[in-house]
């Protein structure tokens, strides 16, 4: 059976339709009964479908949709009142002008390979952001869980290129999903070779269950011991979540930010009557450890803070378990906090001549520079010591006397110590 690949996103192609395209109201009825019959045979729990069907068939008595004319109106309006019925966010209508989902034609399912395998590669796969962060923490900003057959080798590349990090932050903010394939693939660098259970999948169409288990074999390097933190907001949605969630109940990761939106519900483009197409959820992702799911719940995190306050708070969290090790983690963590919440110094005791070195305040703002260099500004991470954001390997501490001001003592990160005494 093929894995299942969860949505990102549900779309409407507003704008495409025109007054060629004008809905009959035969048009509308086929669509509708179109939809009813694939909601009976596909949607993962059969009594919600008959509801919405239900729904639907009182709109119509109604007359609720007599005065629609545009197809996309039409669409939106359908994916509205189908919504009102099972409120699941994975399940919508859209109008498909091309007929490309349609189509029986070889050329045109090449085509639609082609162009989103093309839409995959302009976006690295899902791979937005590769970095490390001070203290030896590795960084990845993963925007959508694509193919492994599409983005597997860039996907091998970000994970060995993050594997010498001493803590890693999977940045899932603004994640909506994609497939559970690429859920597997990443999800089984964190183990060891031995596969370990992560979700179980029922698919409605064929009433059958499998199971996901990590890969007994990856491409390079694996990090089984690494600490890893997971960022999630309320965009986090999907294959995303299904990452968070699994991985969570087998306790191998810290999730810091906000509950996930709460889609676990794996769901297939199916074509209707008339170029539109149903997004019909038609499985179940349930966790191989708890038997449950986040459907409509959401994934709640460990470390529950502002969205955009997660990735500090992960940083910190990281470098706390390790702020003994050595001076460059001590000054990474001072940093960060001072970040979170800044220290109010008072600046005019500052300023002066120290040797070949001057500092100056400047609207507010604390300047260092050296004799016929550069000035760059201060920024404080403690009483009277500072840091220099574009030279991280260097920090100022002021000398204080008797509550005065006598000069300074450049730190740098191999231990060395410069001393320059107020002119």
């Amino acid at each position: 059976m093929k894995i299942i690949t969860f949505i990102i996103l549900l779309t409407t192609f507003s704008g495409l339709a025109n007054a060629q395209n004008s809905l009959t109201a035969n048009e509308k009825t086929q669509v509708i009964d179109s939809i009813s019959k694939k909601l009976t045979e596909r949607y993962v729990y059969p009594d919600v479908a008959e509801k919405m069907v239900k729904q639907l068939q009182q709109n119509v008595q109604k007359g609720n949709y007599a005065n629609i004319k545009d197809p996309n109106a039409f669409a939106d309006q359908l994916s509205k009142d189908l919504l009102a019925v099972c409120h699941d966010k994975h399940l919508g209508v859209r109008y498909d002008p091309q007929g490309m989902v349609h189509s029986e034609k070889k050329e045109d399912s090449l085509a639609n390979v082609k162009r989103r395998f093309e839409l995959s590669r302009s976006q690295n796969f899902g791979f937005k952001e590769l970095k490390i962060l001070d203290g030896n923490i590795g960084y990845l900003n993963l925007s959508s869980f694509e193919e492994p057959a599409d983005g597997g080798a860039t996907a091998v590349l970000a994970m060995n290129f993050l594997s010498n990090t001493d803590a890693i932050i999977i940045d899932l903010r603004n994640n909506g999903g994609g497939a559970t394939t690429m859920v597997q693939l990443l999800a089984s660098y964190f183990f060891d070779n031995q596969p370990h259970p992560l979700t179980d999948i029922y698919w409605r169409p064929t009433n059958s269950t499998f199971q996901l288990w990590t890969l007994a074999y990856v491409e390079g390097k694996r990090m089984p011991d690494v600490d890893v933190y997971v960022l999630t907001s309320k965009s986090t949605f999907s294959a995303a979540e299904d990452f968070c969630y699994s991985l969570q109940n087998l306790k191998r990761i810290t999730i810091i930010g906000e509950t996930t939106g709460g889609g676990a519900h794996p769901v297939m483009p199916v074509a209707a009557a008339n170029n539109f197409i149903i997004h019909i959820p038609q499985g179940r992702s349930i966790s191989s450890i708890t038997k449950t799911d986040w459907e409509g719940t959401g994934v709640k995190p460990d470390i529950e803070v502002a969205a955009k306050d997660a990735l500090i708070t992960a940083q910190i969290k990281a470098l706390e378990k390790r702020s003994q090790e050595n001076i460059q983690v001590t000054w990474a963590l001072m940093a960060l906090k001072a970040k979170l919440h800044p220290i109010t110094l008072n600046l005019a005791q500052y300023p002066g001549t120290y040797g070949d070195r001057t500092i100056a305040l400047e609207n507010g703002q604390l300047y260092i520079q050296k004799t016929g260099n550069s000035k760059y500004p201060l920024v404080a991470i403690a009483d009277d010591l500072f840091m220099i954001e574009n030279l991280p390997y260097l920090k100022i501490k002021m000398i204080r006397e008797n509550d005065k001001i006598t000069g300074l003592s450049r730190l740098y990160d191999d231990g060395a110590i410069v001393n320059n005494p107020k002119n």
